[in-house]
């Protein structure tokens, strides 16, 4: 099973960017409970600033043996 995730959140209000710090950790805890990355898009705007991620994670197939 794939899913898509956008990851949008930022710092602080004022921030130019999407929180790296924050996305790793939840790339983090997403391989912990079973799920791979499979691809990470930065989402930009115009003039080249990015403001989120497009993240397509996929459940292991350990994961998904275990839990059928």
């Amino acid at each position: 099973m794939r899913k898509v995730v956008i990851f949008s959140k930022t710092k602080g209000f004022w921030s130019d960017g999407p929180d790296l710090d924050l996305l790793n950790a939840q790339i983090q805890e997403m391989e912990s409970d079973g799920w791979e990355l499979v691809s990470a898009t930065a989402n930009t705007s115009l003039f080249g600033a990015i403001h989120s991620f497009t993240l397509v994670i996929e459940l292991s197939e350990k994961q998904h043996v275990t839990k059928t």
